[in-house]
């Protein structure tokens, strides 16, 4: 039995808004994706009747929204504030929260803490008239990634962000504890990557001729019986590039089960709950994530020409594992 369709009443302060924007500050936990289908469906209407995403609403109208089940509205996580000025936000994402909404974890994520917190903010902009100040993700990391994440505050600030990372003046590092024991102190791994079109995981890459050029270095930072903790340097910006690069070396992340044995992810997804949280293990010697951690992240500010360095400590579930295997 789905719910009962939300009416929404639109308060003076709100008159005058899109009406997508309307939406996505009244429901953080909604992709903006999510916001426009909702509209152009059908499956939100005004006033009783279909509307367009780029209607400005009056006050008093009243906007309501069908949901086919029951509606996932998880609180989004606290998270560690690294860095904040009036263009950038940085949060420190731990590993089993998503970065924005997707699949089947619609809520609960890094954007919505974000939304959440500069709410009071994007309304006051708002009711000003400005709808550029809305925050946005400057990159995404996986569930099971944790580290810096970036936001653009506003739609200037994500622009100058984007150009920094087309440009790669944007810098990044990641700290991965791989299988195995590397030889070499440091390498290089020039694999173009691309869609894995044999995979039964929609989003699995795969090392591939016909890929997209994908270059990551790295430095061992020390090894362990069976494994290498590494700090790479992805020097592009490829989905999944530094777990895909390990993994075609012989070296895949550690507990990074995609990459290792898909079968073995397949069933592991049975055990993840449905949230994106951490879930139980097939195996009580894997890790309950991968082991791969987004440690810093460097540019020049767009705004400031000042130099930014932006840097998350390894989590205490990722230093837990490394003393347990030494």
């Amino acid at each position: 039995m789905n719910p009962l369709p939300e009416r929404l009443l639109v308060a003076r302060e709100h008159a005058g808004l899109r009406a997508d924007v309307y939406l996505a500050l009244c429901l953080p936990f909604l992709a903006r994706t999510r916001i426009r289908q909702k509209i152009q469906t059908g499956e939100s209407l005004l006033n009783g009747r279909r509307y367009a995403t780029s209607a400005r609403l009056r006050e008093g109208d009243e906007v309501t929204i069908e949901w086919r089940g029951p509606v996932d509205r998880t609180p989004a996580p606290r998270l560690d504030i690294l860095f904040e000025d009036e263009w950038i936000l940085a949060v420190d994402k731990p590993a089993g929260v998503a970065s924005h909404p997707m699949g089947r974890i619609q809520s609960g994520t890094a954007i919505q803490f974000v939304r959440e917190r500069d709410a009071a903010e994007i309304a006051a902009h708002l009711a000003r008239g400005d709808a550029g100040f809305y925050p946005r993700l400057v990159n995404r990391l996986d569930v099971f990634t944790s580290g810096v994440v970036l936001v653009a505050r506003t739609r200037h600030a994500l622009r100058a962000m984007h150009e920094l990372v087309a440009e790669r003046r944007l810098e990044k590092s990641y700290v991965a504890l791989v299988e195995g024991l590397i030889a070499e102190e440091e390498g290089r791994i020039d694999l173009a990557i691309g869609r894995d079109e044999t995979s039964a995981v929609a989003l699995k890459m795969a090392a591939r001729a016909d890929g997209l050029p994908s270059l990551t270095t790295y430095r061992v930072i020390r090894r362990l019986p069976r494994h290498t903790l590494v700090r790479a340097f992805p020097l592009t910006g490829r989905q999944h590039q530094i777990r895909v690069h390990f993994a075609a070396i012989g070296h895949p992340v550690w507990g990074d089960l995609l990459y290792k044995d898909e079968q073995l992810f397949l069933r592991y997804l049975d055990f993840v709950k449905g949230d994106g949280t951490l879930g139980g293990m097939l195996d009580a010697d894997l890790p309950a994530r991968h082991l791969l951690h987004a440690e810093e992240v460097s540019f020049v500010h767009p705004s400031t020409e000042a130099a930014v360095r932006i840097s998350s400590p390894l989590p205490a579930d990722f230093e837990e594992i490394l003393q347990r295997l030494e």
